[in-house]
């Protein structure tokens, strides 16, 4: 027969429940507090120092002395037992595609409710891939959500997870000492072994030429085979492929200089476990301190997230048996599945503005009107394979030119967010090689469909940032902390070229929005970074002075590395701020109109509108955005 209660006699049987927990032997025990809204709350033992019920109310007591009240009638149950199971990880894995440094995925191994993973990758910070038993459910660390392909945490150290469902919270003893209600529910310590922990060197390339003949040229290449040991880090590999010489400056035709090398295989490698391609570089890292720079500048590319950016990873390289000290292994920029990969290349171009002009006559142009130099790194007309032609490019790249010399409207041309994310990278590591400009590299997917705009990326060539004067090594990373980048260059004869587009108000504020959030989710990953290179590559840094006199004190640079950077990213963020952040301008568009009031009455209405800024609409700077705000933004607006 089925029973039935009043809500009355519901309340009379809860504290009658709640009674017996406090008189009977098992009061110590962790309670179960189920809400009506579903919602559990857990109090346990080495937690709470009493539980009192009274008036319809039942109180926890914290170690610590901060009580946690709660009515009756808002409680479901009271039990020593929890109301339903816990939810569960039912996959774990940090992948490639989600994590820059990675040169394959990582598997975790769920054991129980410990998770183990091998990593192989330079850096700890990490962004996991993972799935639950239950789609209601969520994962936390210290407290804060967890999203899947999203979150990045640093790994050095074991890491705890807890899975349970939103509003399910214990009483815990936070690391601070303090108690605090914590989300609660299956917890799982996540290890990760690092590869890189334990290897005493970096990987090694031996390159053997047919005949042990030098390499003396970048206009031919030399049939060679190559010899790859990862270091018990990264595959390691034979197999057959042509060298050359590359480079400007840092080419020279004596083989017994530490010269930069272009490899080609017959068919797409995977060497040291980077995605498939023909095409790779040996860059030198030829003046004396920059051996670091590459690294740490695509490292700030990729949190940047500027297209295409290229993976470093350092090794030591012997040519015909002779040590040729630590170079940097990395991507040939192109349009090929390891650099530029695009779905479609048949109307795709890809130049290069700089003023070494080197490409052939037909494989180059002048703009107009800025007569910016530019070559056309992709397509290769004398292959007789495109459908493009030189002035089908050259109409295309004028247009844009013509934008940025007039302050015309960029985004007619050029992808804003990747424009403003690679200048973002350039200001940031203080790329001198833009002034010129030298080394800057973008491509557009169609050049025939006038809809397609110019993407900017990726970078290159970073010895020349960092506060590098032209001078000394201890130049890198102590020079050019507080360089105004898009206005101290004025004496140089393209500077309008990076200066213009620095200064457009739309690349800006989308800067300001991307600076916004790597302050707060990229900077200490690049500043742990700098440290996390430097312990792998040491014992290579260190032997290079063997083959090239280079005789910089890599784990000082190691240290104003992160210095330098942290402190130049407060300049620029600051000097964003002051630009900005001003209290009214909801739009950001340097003015206080009718259309912020306008957005600020659709935000008070629905706060996920975008193109919102947040610490604008505060218009009386009291921390809250009410309908004060409405009133303070109308007298500014009138006065």
């Amino acid at each position: 027969m089925k029973k039935c209660f009043s809500n009355s006699g519901r309340f009379i049987l809860l504290a009658a429940m709640a009674v017996f927990l406090l008189t009977s032997q098992m009061a110590s025990a962790t309670h179960y507090i189920t809400f009506n809204d579903g919602h559990l709350l857990v109090f346990p033992t080495t937690s709470v120092k009493a539980m009192t019920q009274q008036d319809g109310t039942i109180s926890f007591t914290a170690v610590d002395g901060k009580v946690y009240a709660y009515s009756l009638a808002d409680i479901e149950s009271v039990s020593q037992h929890p109301s339903r199971d816990l939810p569960a990880f039912t996959a774990f894995k940090f992948q490639k595609r989600h994590n820059y440094q990675l040169v394959a995925d990582a598997t975790g191994i769920i054991d129980g409710e410990t998770i183990d993973a091998v990593v192989a990758g330079i850096g700890k910070r990490l962004t996991a891939t993972f799935s639950l038993s239950d789609d209601a459910a969520r994962a936390y660390v210290d407290g804060v959500e967890q999203e899947s392909t999203v979150n990045r945490l640093r790994f050095e150290h074991s890491r705890v997870y807890t899975v349970g469902y939103p509003g399910d919270l214990a009483l815990t003893q936070t690391a601070t000492g303090d108690f605090a209600m914590m989300p609660y529910g299956r917890e799982y310590t996540v290890n990760v072994d690092f590869l890189t922990d334990h290897s005493t060197t970096v990987p090694r390339i031996d390159i053997n030429t047919v005949g042990g003949v030098n390499i003396t040229s970048k206009e031919y290449y030399v049939d060679a085979e190559i010899i790859i040991d990862g270091a018990g880090v990264f595959p390691s590999m034979t197999d057959s492929v042509k060298i050359k010489g590359r480079g400007n400056s840092s080419w020279s035709s004596n083989p017994k200089a530490k010269n930069p090398y272009r490899l080609k295989f017959d068919n797409k490698v995977k060497p040291l476990g980077l995605d498939k391609g023909k095409s790779w570089v040996l860059l030198a890292n030829k003046i004396s301190g920059s051996m670091m720079t590459n690294a740490i500048g695509m490292k700030a590319a990729s949190l940047i997230g500027v297209p295409a950016t290229n993976h470093i990873i350092p090794v030591e390289l012997y040519i015909n048996g002779t040590y040729k000290g630590n170079y940097n292994f990395t991507e040939h920029v192109g349009f090929s599945s390891n650099s530029i990969d695009l779905d479609d290349e048949g109307a795709a171009t890809l130049l290069e503005l700089d003023t070494y002009y080197d490409e052939d006559e037909g494989q180059k142009f002048m703009s107009s009107p800025m007569e910016l130099p530019v070559n056309v790194k992709e397509p290769d007309f004398s292959d007789g394979a495109t459908v493009l032609t030189l002035d089908d490019i050259e109409r295309r790249f004028n247009g844009l030119a013509e934008a940025i010399y007039s302050n015309g409207n960029l985004a007619d041309h050029a992808d804003i967010d990747f424009l403003a994310r690679y200048l973002m990278a350039n200001e940031l590591i203080c790329n001198r090689e833009l002034l010129h400009p030298k080394s800057v590299y973008c491509y557009n997917e169609n050049i025939l469909d006038d809809n397609s705009r110019f993407i900017f990326g990726p970078l290159w060539d970073l010895d020349w940032s960092f506060g590098f004067d032209g001078s000394t090594n201890t130049s890198y990373f102590s020079n050019n902390t507080y360089y105004d980048y898009f206005n101290e260059g004025t004496a140089v004869p393209n500077y309008q070229f990076l200066g213009n587009l620095g200064k457009d108000t739309t690349v800006r504020h989308r800067i300001y929005e991307l600076w916004t959030d790597f302050i707060t989710d990229g900077l200490d990953e690049l500043c742990e970074f700098c440290q996390d290179y430097y312990k792998f590559a040491k014992p290579s840094l260190s032997h290079n002075k063997y083959a090239y006199a280079d005789y910089t004190q890599y784990s000082n640079q190691a240290s104003w590395a992160a210095a330098w950077i942290r402190t130049r990213a407060d300049f620029i963020y600051n000097q964003l701020k002051q630009e900005f952040e001003k209290p009214g301008d909801v739009n950001s568009d340097l003015a206080i109109t009718i259309d912020d009031v306008t957005m600020l009455i659709d935000y008070l209405m629905d706060s996920n509108i975008q193109g919102v800024n947040a610490i604008n609409a505060d218009a009386n700077s009291d921390g809250i955005v009410d309908i004060e705000d409405l009133s303070t933004l109308i007298d500014l607006m009138l006065n």
